[in-house]
């Protein structure tokens, strides 16, 4: 279980690698990344990327405004659910 855990944790920080140099990408100017700009950034920090989930996020954002998207992606977070901690105890006299 802790393997498939350090799996998917290793997996998420891959993806989110792809984002953020996708995201850099747009600030400096390119409104529409390619996987060759993507892989260049990632590169140039030494980050080896996975050629099908740079492929599978390209796909994910082609003809869409990345602000809209961000919007969207906010608004399902702001309606997930999340519960809290309960109260800690109180303290005695």
């Amino acid at each position: 279980a802790g393997k498939a855990k350090m799996a998917r944790s290793s997996a998420c920080r891959l993806k989110m690698k792809h984002v953020a140099a996708y995201l850099l990408a747009q600030l400096g100017g390119n409104a529409s990344p390619s996987a060759a700009d993507v892989t260049s950034i990632l590169d140039s920090v030494g980050v080896e990327p996975d050629s099908e989930k740079l492929e599978k996020l390209l796909g994910s954002l082609e003809g869409k405004d990345l602000v809209e998207v961000l919007a969207a992606g906010k608004a399902k977070m702001a309606a997930m659910p999340s519960g809290g901690g309960g109260g800690g105890g109180g303290g005695g006299d």
